[in-house]
């Protein structure tokens, strides 16, 4: 005998179309939406339970509620009861409800044109306590009327202007000598250790780079820079026998001398510095080197030619634009 027996009715719960057939409810918010509904009506069960029972992940869980909260099928509230803890109540309803009409079904003063129900709160650890004001911040109670403001620096005594000093003689100019810097701690070892890097028959452990490196600072403190030691230790030991014991030699008795310093460079004047201008009768101002003080050209002196006042070449120029007295033309 074969028997097919369908659950009873407790065992269903009738969802509407709209929720079913909503494009702007997820997956994650109608899985919540109908779990809820399908409660019984004394069932107190939270959604973040109903989410956890339905292995919705957090995040989801949080995009499902603001969607269900945006649609108006989820309202909520925060509230404080008498012993001074806030309860977070929730509303589910299988119909779309304005926060009005949700706040009545509520209080109880109307019922929801659908099925509707209401969600205690969650067991996690409410908050205590009532709102209180700012322990900090707010405006001054007291208004002194009194200059608060930084008091400016003293001023300075003016600085006595600096006479121009005459111009001395050119002088050869000397390249500044200076003392070699001394070589920074650890500088030698790590160059020793940096021979590796282009010789790696050159690797030596730390107790040898510690006794070494006394040898290495003289080639260091004489001014020598880091590419002319390397070149100098790691030149031509590609078919030594010993890459180690010539390094050692090396270090000892094959120190390089320093480059010579550069000559001095001389500096020449500009030619101009040790020219003058003629005092002649010039069309425009003339240079010339002068041999024992002459205030005058060659060209002046072998003509005969008085010396130039002071302003005559403005008065000539002066004359040459005048105009020309008007007189009969010739026939």
């Amino acid at each position: 005998m074969l028997r097919h027996v369908i659950s009873a009715a407790r065992a269903f719960a009738q969802i509407p179309h709209g929720i079913i057939r909503s494009p702007r409810l997820t997956s994650d918010a109608k899985n919540l939406l109908i779990w809820q509904l399908s409660l019984h009506p004394d069932d107190r069960e939270c959604l973040s339970d109903t989410a956890r029972k339905a292995g919705i992940p957090k995040t989801a869980f949080q995009r499902a509620k603001r969607t269900l909260l945006a649609e108006g099928y989820l309202h909520e509230w925060r509230m404080q009861a008498a012993q001074g803890r806030f309860t977070t109540v929730q509303l589910v309803s299988n119909v779309v409800l304005t926060p009005e009409e949700a706040a009545a079904v509520r209080d109880g003063r109307r019922r929801a044109p659908g099925a509707s129900r209401l969600v205690a709160p969650s067991a996690a650890e409410p908050a205590v306590g009532g709102p209180n004001d700012r322990a900090v911040g707010g405006q001054p109670k007291k208004n002194t009327r009194e200059n608060t403001h930084r008091p400016t620096a003293p001023a300075r005594p003016p600085v006595p202007a600096r006479r121009p000093e005459a111009p001395e003689a050119p002088q050869a100019v000397q390249p500044a000598v200076t003392a070699p810097a001394p070589p920074e701690d650890g500088a030698a070892e790590e160059l020793l250790r940096s021979l590796a890097r282009t010789q790696p028959r050159l690797a030596m452990s730390a107790r040898t780079v510690r006794r070494w490196a006394p040898l290495l600072e003289p080639w260091l403190a004489g001014g020598l820079s880091s590419a002319r030691i390397r070149e100098a230790l790691t030149q031509g030991l590609s078919d030594a026998r010993s890459p180690l014991g010539v390094l050692r030699w090396r270090l000892e008795h094959a120190r390089p001398e320093l480059p010579p310093p550069p000559p001095p460079v001389e500096h020449v004047p500009p030619r101009v510095t040790a020219m003058r201008e003629c005092e002649g009768t010039h069309t425009q101002p003339l240079l010339f080197r002068p041999v024992d003080g002459e205030t005058r050209c060659p060209a002046c002196r072998s003509g005969g030619d008085a010396p130039r006042p002071v302003g005559s070449g403005f008065a000539a120029f002066l004359a040459a634009r005048a105009p020309r007295a008007v007189g009969p033309r010739p026939v």
